[in-house]
């Protein structure tokens, strides 16, 4: 590295962070870190819709608000919205359709695509998606892939650096985009966590969406064996109601739905273990979030679970998951509590390479890369 290019790097960058309202923290939270700490040397201004309730906040930044506010016609908030370059050294997208911002305003200006995951319902969940969807909910993904897909597509083209939070987002960057991408952990801030008990009760933290499979985590309890131990589920989703009516059959199932910060700490901090089974998986943010709280997860064989969870050390991956192979593992720490401790300890120190702030030093280096 040259020292003229080390001498420039020591200037304040002005930054501009597009960034979706997004419905489900953590994935804005992870992004409100990134401004948080870009914010600390840097001048940061973070374009959004608007703030979610227990979601991104973006305190520490600039915040301008872009129209329409309506979250359903956000890919025209971001595609109507042009910036002057010259205000800028550098630009950062978070995920669809904050994107879309690259069609008018990324020309010669450095460029950082954050990717959870190329857009899942114009890709490898649409079809899933379509399958478990309303006719209404099947005319709207029709339509975001006939309107948004190709834009996209296009908007990826001009960035000049993807990180991607996952080998299997890695891949799937390639396949989608045939770009080339870094990896960027979506990393867990170890501080908002804390370890406590192993008591008698299993945590399932997700959306309750049919991605998350929240039916199939619910319908293990039924062959449970041990009857002292109990299910409690935190998320909220399109599934929420159905979920709540059937959970109202068991003695052994408590569903939360959505809690606050403090609560969830609480809930990880006296689990016996946890429980995240979602589709494919982008990397996953529950088993990093149990890691941190010394507790062990039971996950699934598949995407980006295979990197936060080490089976039969920090956990459990099920291949091919159904609820008996579920139940068969909650019975197997129920039964064992010395070993999801031991487990627990294990993925205690996996989780510390993907510490928000190991991250931050990747972002540090592509960003000096690409000044």
């Amino acid at each position: 590295m040259s020292l003229g290019l080390k001498i420039k790097m020591n200037r304040k960058l002005k930054i501009a962070i597009f960034e979706p309202s997004r419905m489900f923290p953590p994935g804005g939270k992870n992004m409100d870190g990134i401004s948080k700490y870009l914010s600390k040397k840097h001048d940061v201004t973070v374009f959004t819709q608007r703030l979610i309730e227990g979601g991104a906040d973006f305190n520490t930044s600039k915040i301008k608000f872009i129209k329409p506010r309506n979250r359903f016609l956000a890919p025209f908030a971001f595609l109507k919205r042009n910036i002057n370059e010259q205000d800028f050294d550098l630009i950062i997208l978070g995920c669809f359709p904050a994107t879309l911002t690259a069609l008018r305003n990324i020309y010669k200006k450095p460029s950082i695509y954050i990717s959870h995951a190329p857009p899942r319902f114009f890709y490898d969940l649409k079809e899933h998606n379509l399958k478990n969807s309303s006719f209404k909910g099947k005319v709207v993904i029709h339509l975001k892939n006939f309107l948004f897909k190709k834009l996209d597509y296009l908007s990826v083209q001009k960035v000049t650096k993807i990180l991607g939070v996952s080998k299997e987002v890695q891949r799937r960057i390639k396949i989608y985009y045939n770009r080339d991408s870094i990896i960027y952990p979506a990393g867990v801030n170890p501080e908002k966590y804390k370890k406590g008990r192993y008591d008698n009760y299993i945590l399932s933290v997700c959306r309750l969406v049919s991605a998350k499979r929240p039916e199939m985590i619910l319908e293990s309890m039924k062959f449970v064996k041990n009857k002292n131990i109990k299910l409690i589920m935190v998320g909220s989703g399109d599934l929420e109601k159905k979920i709540r009516e059937i959970a109202k059959d068991f003695s052994n199932v408590e569903i939360k739905g959505f809690v606050s910060d403090e609560e969830l700490k609480e809930l990880y901090a006296n689990c016996l273990a946890t429980i995240y089974i979602p589709i494919n998986e982008d990397l996953g943010y529950a088993p990093q979030e149990a890691g941190v709280a010394g507790k062990a997860t039971i996950g699934v064989n598949e995407g980006g679970l295979r990197e936060t969870v080490i089976d039969g050390k920090t956990g459990f991956l099920i291949n091919n998951p159904t609820p008996e192979k579920i139940a068969e593992k909650i019975d197997f720490f129920a039964e064992n509590k010395s070993i999801a401790e031991k487990m627990g300890r294990n993925a205690e120190e996996h989780i510390k390479k993907f510490h928000i702030e190991n991250n931050f030093k990747i972002l540090d280096e592509i960003i000096e890369e690409i000044i």
